[in-house]
């Protein structure tokens, strides 16, 4: 069975350091009403039956990394009574199986576990290893699921979902595009957009180890709800998304805090072109690089500008698969910092970010646990929903403090509202300190001896 080249890299990624839940992709959710683990297991045998990747393990071959497809039967729900747990400790037992490692070869890249404080009182936690999964699908598969308990519990059935495509057929359609006359002027574009740049790093507060590590943690803050309205009616009248706007002036931030006048990021989107793929789980991900490349005269619309036609231009490219692009050990990495965005109204299951909602006839609230933390320097995951955006920055424990993060939030932040109040300012005029904390700070420096 075939795999992507974005797999093979996650399959590399996860041989270098086994145990790291840098690469596992979380979804938990509370659920309020009671649950039968035996109607639950049965659903998850379909699910599994449905999207194969589920199913799938990655054992080391004389050839590399291969891909083998288990019975659906062999994926069995991992019950855990928890009885005595208060709120908190639930949420940490949550949070510990989300970050339990895979053995790819062995037992596959996907688990349920279901922790069970009493017969109505449980969280349901579905990971995967990111080589089988994405954000989307990790939404799909639990709306799957529920779907299929539903069904079997005498619940009002959805719509049949359309037919999804088998996995390698998606690999040959990628084979295909790279080896074709579209492939070879999509890698042309992608090398002229990297083409005497590296990738943006920040100054960091320890040197950097000679083997790349995966420790992570989590730093997020909310724009306020006047900022988030200015920067979607800011942004209409410029004919620019929210996302791009947000992007170029991330780039101004990594520029303003020692990134340099020209680097490259990473910008993961979807590869879920065809129909067949729109309902299928599985690693349908590419990831676009993004050029900045700024003067002492750069204004901060400019920034903008720059990051809305290389996202536009860029989706007409972005069957290529980014990997192909690397260039071997002696450039580098191509990419240590990458921004995305999560639509949530977007998402196949309609309102759980925000609230309750029912799933499979049982009630079910989204349980927040950290994830995906430390796979690159900097991952920054923007997440728009009703009540405005959410950046939610992951990073590398040994190359950050939480402070320097924290501090780059607020230089980007910064830097938006200047922005949205004056789009013609330039970059290197925005002021990183507030006018009274300028003045206190010019104060202390005025003190003769």
């Amino acid at each position: 069975m075939l795999m992507s080249a974005g797999q093979e890299a996650l399959w590399v990624a996860h041989q270098l350091d086994p145990d790291s839940p840098a690469y596992n992709v979380v979804l938990a959710v509370r659920l309020r009403d009671r649950v039968r683990t035996d109607v639950l297991q049965e659903a998850l045998t379909a699910l599994v039956a449905r999207h194969e990747l589920l199913r799938s393990r990655f054992p080391a071959t004389d050839e590399g990394p291969a891909r083998r497809a288990d019975p659906p039967a062999t994926v069995r729900l991992d019950v855990r009574e928890v009885p005595d747990a208060d709120e908190a400790e639930l949420v940490r037992l949550a949070g510990r199986a989300g970050r339990e490692p895979f053995r790819l070869g062995r037992s596959g890249a996907f688990r349920a576990v279901l922790l069970r404080r009493a017969t109505d009182d449980a969280v349901l936690v579905t990971v995967t290893h990111h080589i089988v999964s994405d954000a989307t699908s990790q939404w799909l598969l639990v709306r799957d699921l529920f779907a299929e308990y539903g069904a079997r519990t005498g619940q009002p059935a959805r719509a049949a979902a359309a037919a999804v495509s088998g996995w390698d057929e998606h690999v040959r359609a990628e084979r295909d595009f790279v080896t074709s006359p579209r492939g070879a002027r999509a890698a042309a574009y992608w090398r002229a957009v990297t083409e005497g740049l590296e990738a943006a790093a920040l100054p960091t507060d320890r040197p950097r180890p000679p083997q790349r590590t995966l420790n992570g943690a989590t730093d997020e803050f909310a724009l306020d709800p006047p900022t988030a309205l200015q920067l979607r009616e800011t942004s209409a009248e410029r004919a620019a998304t929210p996302f791009a706007w947000l992007l170029g002036t991330f780039q101004a931030a990594l520029h303003r805090s020692g990134c340099g006048d020209g680097f490259l990021i990473g910008c993961p989107v979807t590869t879920r072109f065809t129909p067949g793929t729109r309902e299928a789980v599985g690693y349908y991900v590419n990831i676009l690089p993004i050029a900045a490349r700024l003067s002492p005269a750069t204004t901060l619309a400019e920034t903008v500008e720059s990051a809305q036609r290389q996202l536009r231009t860029g989706m007409a490219h972005a069957r290529h698969p980014v990997e192909l692009l690397a260039g071997g050990p002696a450039r580098g990495p191509l990419f240590r910092i990458s921004c995305t965005l999560v639509a949530a109204d977007r998402l196949p299951i309609e309102g759980l970010y925000e609230g309750p909602v029912r799933l499979g006839g049982v009630r079910a609230e989204l349980c927040d646990v950290p994830q995906q933390e430390g796979q690159l320097d900097l991952t920054v995951e923007i997440i728009q929903d009703s009540r405005g955006f959410r950046a939610v920055l992951r990073y590398n424990t040994d190359l950050f403090d939480a402070d320097t993060v924290e501090r780059f939030g607020d230089t980007w932040q910064r830097l938006l509202g200047a922005s949205l109040d004056a789009p013609a300012t330039r970059v290197a005029d925005v002021a990183l300190v507030a006018q009274n904390d300028l003045e206190f700070l010019l104060a202390l420096g005025s003190d003769t001896p």
